[in-house]
């Protein structure tokens, strides 16, 4: 039998310029280097490589879930405490509604490629396409 560990565990997301996270959760789902991969309270001890990808933090209390799009780094995890390092944060929160959408609708553009040429940004395509799936999953636009 399978016991799986319910109750929260403490995560920090950090990055070059400072701390992005602080917060107790109940889960992650971490973009690592070769998929994806969740942690759970008392997970084992472990260090993994992180790649490009969608962070999602769960069941933060009074706050509800939370998504990062991150740019490569580690996470270490260690008796119910989760640091996250990264190059990149890139998070809808304390942005406002219209500011969200012009930026999912920006990554749109990017993906499609239709604003290939006079791309000022230099904005990836395969960043712009978890931007636009990182606006899906928090409701920011409606899945096509």
């Amino acid at each position: 039998m399978v016991r799986i560990s319910s109750g929260f565990f403490r995560c920090v997301l950090l990055t070059p310029t400072g701390k992005v996270l602080d917060c107790r959760t109940s889960g992650l789902v971490l973009p690592v280097h070769d998929g994806l991969m969740g942690v759970l309270r008392n997970h084992s001890p472990m260090l993994c490589k992180l790649g490009k990808g969608i962070l999602q933090v769960r069941d933060i209390p009074e706050k509800g879930d939370a998504f990062y799009l991150i740019d490569g780094g580690f996470a270490r995890i260690s008796e119910n405490f989760v640091t996250v390092l990264t190059y990149e944060v890139v998070t809808f929160e304390g942005m406002d509604r219209e500011t969200a959408e012009h930026l999912v609708s920006r990554a749109k553009s990017v993906v499609v490629g239709g604003d290939y040429i006079r791309q000022t940004e230099k904005m990836a395509s395969d960043k712009a396409a978890l931007l636009v799936k990182m606006g899906e999953m928090t409701g920011i636009i409606r899945k096509d």
